[in-house]
C-alpha cells in the first residue's frame, strides 16, 4: 500500500487542501465601498481606466466572466499601483493570492 496522490484525500474523498481556511479577515461592504473610492481617487485623471475596471467588476457580478479573467485584467489595469493591488488581493479567493518579489510584497 503507497500513497500514488499529490493531494492527501480524507475519509471521504474530498482534497486536504480545500479545507483549509482563509485566515484573512471577512471584507465587508465598507471594505468594498473604501476600495472603490480608492480607485476613483487615484484614477481621477484617467477616468477610462477607472470605468474600465468597474466593468469588469460588473461582468463578473452578473457572471459573465469568472475569477481567473477578472485577476488578470486588474492586475493589468493596476500596475504601477501596488497599495491598490493590496487592497485588490483582499477580495480575492485564497487561492488566487500569490507573492511575489521581495519578502512582504504580496501581488495578483
Amino acid at each position: 500500500m503507497g500513497f500514488t496522490s499529490k493531494l492527501k484525500r480524507s475519509r471521504h474523498g474530498v482534497s486536504m487542501k480545500l479545507r483549509v481556511r482563509d485566515p484573512r479577515p471577512t471584507q465587508t461592504v465598507q471594505d468594498g465601498l473604501s476600495f472603490v473610492a480608492s480607485l476613483k481617487r487615484v484614477f481621477a485623471c484617467e477616468p477610462d481606466k477607472y470605468d474600465e475596471i468597474i466593468a469588469t467588476m460588473r461582468q463578473f457580478k452578473s457572471g459573465s466572466i469568472r475569477s481567473a479573467v477578472v485577476v488578470e485584467r486588474v492586475k493589468v489595469l493596476l500596475e504601477g499601483h501596488p497599495g491598490l493591488l493590496r487592497h485588490f488581493n483582499q477580495f480575492l479567493p485564497w487561492g488566487y493570492i500569490r507573492a511575489h518579489g521581495p519578502v512582504g510584497r504580496i501581488s495578483v
